[in-house]
């Protein structure tokens, strides 16, 4: 099955035709209509415990007569196996949530459904297309991609960066920033741009690699790409039955903290490579705060260091 699904991926990337196919349990979809079987985009407005839900139709979107336009909006997409699984991306939404912002909710379960990564992989492009859909059909609306700024974690990080290649086809304009919670690295081995996240994808790109060189990117993929405590293992997962996939997800729970507390600082020192960090040759001094209040003039990389228990961050700022 392997072998023939990676047969269909040579197809796909050379194939101008919409294809649907079936492997057992695992679909594809690929340059497909998007439908509501495959992918659901629902807005939360609301805080914490007055939230309401409205779906989203990508393309003939309507907005709740009380949607509050002053408000931030946040596109926050899961990864493999869906919102059940992705304890990731649930505690960043959950965040954003108790501040009360806008969040639009892509939930593609159906098409990233345990145990089919390799066709959840190749979803991701369709994904993508359907998300930048609903962002180009919500601009009469007034919501505008430069002010709009996606959050996703592992495959869902990937599918970012194709709704930002798709939007800048389209309308010659970025997103405002998409970060990536540990982007994906099992089938997007690529020096490709195309077929994953990368800097052009939107207008800051920011990047936390947990578990890179297992489930994560190790190459830095981003304006600023954040390596916590070295990128690969996390101190709070050495004892977890699966240290790589603690590690992988831990990405989410760092970025929720830094929601929620915005005067806990993930601090970053700047070095020039991996190799450079590892023996120990950063002496640049420079510095930059990782997670939601990274700034958008960050470039570079920049190497964490964590508490092994929450809370996570290390600096503390008295207001």
């Amino acid at each position: 099955m392997e072998t023939e699904l990676l047969w269909i991926l040579v197809v796909l990337l050379n194939s101008s035709q919409s294809i649907k196919l079936q492997f057992g349990n695992c679909p594809i979809h690929f340059k497909e209509p998007c439908s509501s079987f495959g992918i659901k985009f629902i807005l939360s407005m609301g805080k914490s415990e007055n939230l309401t839900y409205h779906d989203l139709d990508p393309y003939q979107p309507v907005l709740p007569d009380n949607f509050d336009y002053f408000l931030p909006l946040k596109i926050v997409v899961h990864g493999y196996g869906g919102m059940k699984v992705d304890t990731a991306i649930t505690n960043v939404t959950v965040a954003y949530q108790t501040i009360g912002y806008n969040i639009i909710i892509v939930d593609w379960e159906p098409l990233s459904a345990l145990p089919c990564y390799i066709t959840a992989y190749l979803n991701t492009w369709h994904v993508g297309q359907c998300l930048s859909n609903l962002a180009i059909n919500l601009t009469p609306y007034g919501i505008n991609p430069q002010l709009t700024h996606i959050v996703g974690f592992s495959l869902g990080a990937h599918i970012a960066g194709f709704a930002g290649t798709n939007i800048k086809n389209s309308l010659g304009i970025s997103f405002m920033r998409i970060t990536g919670l540990d982007p994906a690295l099992p089938f997007f081995a690529t020096f490709n741009n195309d077929w994953k996240l990368d800097p052009t994808d939107a207008s800051f790109v920011d990047i936390i690699h947990t578990s890179a060189g297992t489930f994560g990117k190790l190459e830095a993929i981003g304006d600023a790409d954040f390596y916590v405590n070295g990128g690969s293992l996390q101190p709070f997962c050495y004892t977890a039955k699966y240290p790589p996939i603690c590690s992988h997800i831990l990405s989410g729970l760092y970025f929720a903290e830094s929601i929620l507390n915005p005067g806990s600082i993930f601090l970053g020192t700047k070095c020039d490579s991996l190799s450079s960090y590892y023996l120990g040759f950063c002496e640049s001094g420079a510095v930059a705060i990782m997670g939601e209040y990274t700034h958008f003039t960050t470039k570079g990389m920049y190497f964490v260091k964590t508490a092994t228990n929450p809370p996570f961050a290390l600096t503390l700022l008295k207001f």
